[in-house]
């Protein structure tokens, strides 16, 4: 009698690992496809609106740079004035802002990637 009984632990044992193992599966499963889809979506999202912001600064630059060239009086120097100053943008950026960014972005997708809701 006892060892039927615990042979019919054993096998209930062995069902209801079985049966969490399949379950976790299923659950990490979806974990990943939604971290997958909530990544997609938002890299998508950032295409769109940067490509739409780099075609709006892209024509704001060449108006600023006819201007500045129609104001002193010679095209060429106008986009050179814009020109040097982006690179000075972005030389003050990416010595001075740099950390920072990476640490925003690194916080950012932590909370993405690790966030269980």
């Amino acid at each position: 009698m006892a060892l039927n009984n615990l042979s019919e632990n054993v096998e209930g044992l062995h069902t209801s690992t079985q049966e969490f193992i399949e379950k976790n599966y299923e659950y990490y499963r979806l974990s990943i496809f939604k971290k997958l889809t909530k990544g997609t979506t938002s890299m998508i999202t950032f295409m769109i609106i940067g490509a739409l912001l780099f075609g709006a600064l892209l024509l704001l630059t060449f108006a600023i740079a006819l201007f500045i060239g129609s104001w002193l009086d010679n095209l060429g120097l106008g986009f050179l004035i814009l020109g040097g100053f982006y690179i000075l943008i972005a030389v003050i950026v990416y010595y001075g802002f740099r950390k920072t960014i990476e640490r925003k972005v690194l916080i950012r997708a932590s909370k993405d990637f690790f966030d269980n809701d």
